[in-house]
């Protein structure tokens, strides 16, 4: 697998360059020489979800602050909105497992209790800690990611105003029976152009 290294020469997440990517095994030995840095002690859990999911390609583990702040807080991600983002909905309507360790995981064994935690669904909150997302590639598991922290974002604005009610039962039905909301207007490739766009201009 491919995962970003740890170490004196990296410069962080959001600066990240193709120099401080790692190659490793499963098991989260390094398989090619880059100085300094290592791959992280959070890597078994990519290397275990890779084990398990085959269809895998790619996942992403980070710590959103709204996913930090609902999670402590017990606030459910709830289908709030509709088809202001279907992807977003989608995710609320499912249900959003929750892992609720705080701990970092660096163990096999926690991994797998995450795992079962997170069932079938492609993406878990780590209570207080942060998530983990599942994709059919890089792009996939990135544009997840992304809108699970919108989803977090705003159940936790609504939870500031007040009694926000989740969407009818009748729309959420509606919703998941139509084909036409299977995308939300685009595969995660038209997404993704988008973020890329996004950052070089932000």
């Amino acid at each position: 697998m491919l995962i970003r290294g740890r170490g004196e020469e990296e410069n962080g997440l959001l600066f990240t360059q193709p120099a401080d990517v790692v190659l490793a095994d499963f098991d989260g030995q390094r398989l090619a020489s880059k100085g300094a840095l290592k791959t992280p002690n959070e890597s078994v859990i990519h290397g275990e979800l890779y084990k398990a999911r085959p269809k895998c390609g790619g996942i992403v583990h980070a710590h959103p602050p709204s996913i930090v702040l609902t999670s402590m807080a017990g606030i459910e991600l709830r289908p709030i909105f509709g088809g202001y983002d279907p992807r977003g909905m989608r995710m609320a309507i499912k249900g959003i497992p929750v892992y609720q360790s705080s701990l970092t995981l660096h163990k096999v064994e926690h991994v797998h209790e995450m795992i079962e935690a997170m069932g079938d669904n492609d993406v878990c909150v780590l209570r207080g800690h942060g998530i983990v997302v599942c994709g059919s590639s890089v792009e996939d598991a990135t544009i997840k990611a992304i809108k699970l922290d919108h989803l977090a974002t705003l159940n936790l604005q609504a939870a500031m105003l007040g009694n926000v009610a989740s969407i009818s039962e009748e729309d959420q039905r509606m919703f998941v029976t139509r084909k036409s909301t299977g995308m939300g207007g685009g595969g995660p490739e038209t997404l993704w152009r988008f973020y890329c766009e996004w950052l070089k201009h932000g």
